[in-house]
């Protein structure tokens, strides 16, 4: 089954061409565009004119190359499915950007939390179906997205314990890293608050993680930033292993540049670079408080998991 999945992220705006068969995610194309669509939510409650201009425009050149594989007479999509997360569920005005949505063909989801958490975790592990060790080890799927971060922990592909937390890169950025760079002060308050707010989750967990893994942007930069990837190369990326050092590493020199400068480093797209130690900050509080030294990175994710619940429905 060929399907399609667009994610309408409060950072990025990702697309999935695929074909679905019996489990197995065959990626026809695949795109990501930094659309910046939450900001300036923290500040206001409603997505900004601007940002809904870039979605749109976005989401109009996507819709061209969904609908291109039926004009040029090869299988076309059959099924095609766009959600919206943590942005969208929060902003006030989100009914009037579905519309504008709609205008240009697209039909949007808002969906909740939990559920972006399950996709994510599915979508994941399917990039790992050829690791059957993996079946065996408590798995804890950490997705830090530009809003919310979803934790789903499990154990033989079965979801044990999942929670969405309004903890994303670029609402870490609004709420505690004003100046540029971060002081010491902002990024101790950012930290300390995160360790606060997603202590219980770890104290409610019924089994000690043995592999975490991270995907979307913050994870995949910590590794393009470490090799000094250019250009970024996901064959690279996916199942790279990033230890606690590392990651912690990796977030101090960010941390200690000006903006400007985390632009111009090699490895890291200068789009992220207003929003990515916010991110870098929650994949380290998730390592400590799971008790793991290392983070192995994931190219298949929510987008994955969406192409799946395509096909099964």
């Amino acid at each position: 089954m060929r399907v399609a999945a667009i994610d309408l992220g409060t950072a990025t705006t990702r697309l999935l061409i695929a074909d679905v068969c019996a489990g197995v995610v065959e990626e026809l194309e695949r795109d990501c565009i930094i659309t910046h669509l939450g900001e300036g939510l923290a500040a206001t409650g409603l997505i900004h004119q601007e940002a809904v201009e870039r979605e749109l425009a976005v989401c109009a050149g996507y819709l061209e190359r969904i609908a291109a594989y039926e004009c040029a007479g090869t299988q076309p999509v059959e099924s095609i499915w766009a959600v919206a997360t943590s942005a969208m569920r929060d902003a006030a005005n989100s009914q009037s950007v579905l519309a504008a949505l709609r205008q240009i063909g697209l039909e949007v989801e808002i969906i909740s939390g939990k559920l972006e958490a399950e996709l994510g975790f599915s979508g994941t592990l399917s990039g790992f179906a050829d690791t059957p060790e993996i079946d065996n080890q408590a798995v804890l799927v950490i997705d830090v997205g530009g809003g919310s971060t979803e934790l789903a922990l499990g154990l033989h592909h079965h979801i044990m314990l999942s929670r969405s937390f309004d903890a994303g890169s670029r609402r870490i950025t609004d709420r505690f890293l004003s100046s540029d760079p971060p002081t010491a002060g902002e990024l101790k308050t950012a930290r300390d608050w995160l360790m606060t707010l997603m202590w219980d989750f770890f104290a409610e967990m019924p089994i000690q993680p043995q592999l975490a893994i991270g995907v979307a942007g913050a994870a995949t930069s910590a590794i393009a930033v470490r090799e000094s990837l250019e250009p970024y190369d996901r064959e690279q990326v996916h199942r790279a292993r990033i230890s606690a050092g590392e990651l912690r590493n990796v977030l101090k020199d960010l941390a200690n540049m000006n903006l400007e400068q985390r632009r111009q480093r090699v490895g890291l797209d200068p789009a992220r670079a207003p929003i990515i130690v916010g991110g870098l900050i929650v994949l380290d509080v998730v390592l400590e408080l799971a008790d793991l030294d290392e983070l192995t990175i994931s190219e298949t994710d929510t987008l994955h998991g969406m192409a799946l619940y395509l096909s099964k429905r």
